[in-house]
């Protein structure tokens, strides 16, 4: 199977719209040598569990004035230590269609993603802007944020890359092919990829609206997709 294109499915054009307006602006370092493949998105009118992250969706116990919240789950095909990437946005709105909060994934974690109490919007103040960690994508809405973890995350792009070959997780546990095969031809693949990151947040990466699809929709790819990376790493050995 070809999975090299996101899939073609129909699309509530309002909800669609809706994606569209609010969706996040990336930022990642200049020597960043990945970018960003695809973002499926869920509306949450009410708070309720997410169907991609291990939280709750919530706005009233976090005191924000909001009424609905949209979450972004973002693809990268890689990560430098792995194949493929999801991290998360959530932008909160008002009943006036306001920007109210937005938080963002960090290593499995989340938490808000705001410079002195107030989320980072562009001249819009409709689309979040956010910092990618270089090469391991998590999300921040300062440089400051990566200050305490700069070490780490330049051994990892660096000495560490492709150290976890393809990534499984419990969202997609029994769904992905793995084996010790596998993870060896990524490994030598992203090892390729090895750098040391410049920290200028320079390479911008927005969510077009061809990007954006249905949170069920991405899921049902996925595993097509990574199944199609692994048959070209493959393909290409030697």
């Amino acid at each position: 199977m070809d999975a090299s294109k996101l899939p073609g499915v129909t699309q509530d054009k309002n909800a669609l719209d809706l994606a569209e307006r609010y969706a996040p602006i990336i930022m990642a370092d200049e020597k960043e040598p990945f970018l960003l493949t695809a973002a499926g998105y869920t509306i949450f009118e009410h708070e309720d569990g997410s169907p991609s992250f291990k939280r709750r969706v919530t706005w009233s116990g976090e005191g924000y004035p909001a009424t609905r919240a949209i979450e972004y789950a973002l693809w990268w095909d890689w990560d430098i230590g792995h194949l493929y990437e999801l991290e998360h946005v959530w932008v909160f709105l008002n009943a006036a269609g306001r920007v109210v909060a937005v938080e963002a994934s960090w290593h499995g974690m989340f938490g808000q993603a705001e410079v002195s109490g107030n989320p980072v919007l562009d001249p819009s103040g409709r689309h979040p802007i956010l910092l990618a960690q270089p090469g391991k994508h998590a999300m921040a809405a300062s440089v400051a944020a990566f200050e305490e973890i700069r070490a780490w995350a330049e051994q990892e792009a660096g000495l560490d890359a492709g150290k976890d070959g393809l990534l499984e997780n419990d969202l997609f546990r029994g769904k992905l092919a793995k084996s010790p095969e596998d993870d060896a031809r990524v490994k030598k693949l992203l090892r390729q990829f090895a750098f040391k990151p410049a920290w200028q947040f320079t390479k911008e990466m927005r969510v077009t609206r061809n990007m954006l699809v249905p949170w069920d929709a991405l899921a049902d790819w996925i595993p097509a997709r990574v199944a199609w990376w692994l048959e070209r790493i493959k393909e290409n050995e030697g």
